[in-house]
């Protein structure tokens, strides 16, 4: 009886490590088979995230240092209207990632792109546009208050949830970072 139990334990393992490894493939060859169209919807939503923040006919990538990613924005007649950032800062439960439109050394936009991880109905607020649309017009000195912002360089935090707060703001200051070192190098 032992011996016939251990075969049936054995059998049913066996059948559970063939079907995961089958599962695993045909999700790998599934998204292998799809992988350009997937970058295209990929490519789309960043253009219509970027098209918010910046009037631009035509979006190209640069390289900024830090892992994180640059967009020059270009007009019809290839002059360059501004830049886009993605950045990300850690926040209350992990990175807050934000897209931040730079123009001649001011913040022109700001999305959070990601905040999934930060405290529902708290952390979250960070991507609420009350919030974001404070961040229009500062530049370099950017700087997080717990009450009414007194100057222009001044952000409300979301009550509750500075720690998130802080993650937006730092990420916008990269951003800025990056247009200085950009603007330094004239790409």
């Amino acid at each position: 009886m032992k011996g016939s139990n251990s075969k049936v334990i054995f059998t049913d393992a066996l059948c559970l490590f063939i079907i995961c490894l089958v599962i695993t493939f045909a999700v790998a060859g599934t998204r292998s088979v799809f992988k350009d169209r997937i970058a295209k919807q990929e490519w789309e939503q960043t253009q219509s995230v970027m098209s918010k923040l910046i009037k631009a006919d035509d979006f190209q990538e640069i390289d900024v240092s830090g892992g994180n990613q640059g967009y020059q924005a270009v007009d019809s007649s290839g002059e360059t209207v501004g830049y886009l950032f993605v950045t990300a800062a850690y926040g209350y439960g992990s990175d807050v990632s934000v897209m931040s439109a730079v123009k001649d050394g001011k913040v022109v936009g700001v999305d959070v792109l990601d905040a999934s991880n930060e405290t529902p109905g708290l952390g979250q607020n960070v991507t609420k546009k009350e919030f974001i649309d404070q961040f229009a017009g500062t530049d370099g000195t950017l700087e997080v208050v717990k009450n009414d912002p007194a100057d222009k360089n001044q952000v409300e935090a979301v009550t509750g949830a500075t720690k998130s707060s802080n993650a937006v703001a730092a990420s916008v200051k990269e951003a800025l970072a990056l247009f200085e070192q950009v603007a330094k190098s004239g790409k």
